[in-house]
């Protein structure tokens, strides 16, 4: 039903904030990273935003990326994980730690989460991780799952420009990973390396 809500940010809570659109305030449940960032009253802000109906009740919850919406849906999917501890998991996470700790079955990791013990933690890593590897094939890739020992923001930045220019998740992202070095390369770099290995196939 919405996609993202913009206007002013009218109020800031433990748990949410009321964002002021056209005279209309709306309450929009958030991680508290999100209420955390958001520190001044009156900014113009974006909050991307999932509606969860129930039979005696409306609730909105707000995010600051597509890519922490899409972690929360899919989080819903889980049995027994409902809005409480999905919020849980993106106020103790940024989505890409938290799809690292799926793929490497980070028990421990995961059981920082308020509310999240041993078996719930196994049985996100059950459920999940065949979609968290899906993202990392898709093309185009709403989020791309990095190597541990890669920075993120020089290899998204590549990966994005790669999609931009045609080349599908998996083409794009098998070329960034194989290159040497890539740990200390600029977005330049990892990019003129990966359009190498693609120009020569």
């Amino acid at each position: 039903m919405f996609n993202y809500l913009s206007g002013t940010l009218a109020q800031i809570g433990k748990d949410y904030v009321v964002l002021d659109n056209r005279g209309i305030g709306w309450q929009l449940y958030v991680p508290t990273t999100v209420s955390a960032r958001l520190q001044t009253v009156g900014k113009e802000i974006k909050l991307f935003t999932y509606l969860l109906v129930r039979e005696d009740d409306l609730q909105l919850y707000g995010f600051l990326s597509a890519e922490d919406l899409l972690l929360f849906k899919m989080l819903l999917s889980v049995s027994g994980v409902g809005p409480k501890a999905a919020l849980g998991v993106l106020s103790t996470f940024s989505a890409l730690d938290f799809y690292m700790s799926v793929m490497n079955e980070d028990i421990r990791a995961l059981t920082r989460v308020p509310g999240i013990g041993p078996k719930s933690a196994k049985r996100l890593v059950v459920e999940l991780k065949d979609k968290v590897t899906a993202l990392g094939t898709a093309g185009p890739v709403a989020v791309t799952i990095y190597p541990a020992e890669i920075s993120p923001q020089p290899f998204q930045d590549a990966m994005q420009a790669l999609l931009a220019l045609g080349y599908n998740g998996t083409e794009a992202q098998s070329a960034l990973q194989n290159i040497s070095g890539r740990e200390t390369m600029s977005t330049e770099q990892l990019l003129r390396s990966a359009l190498s290995q693609l120009g020569s196939k």
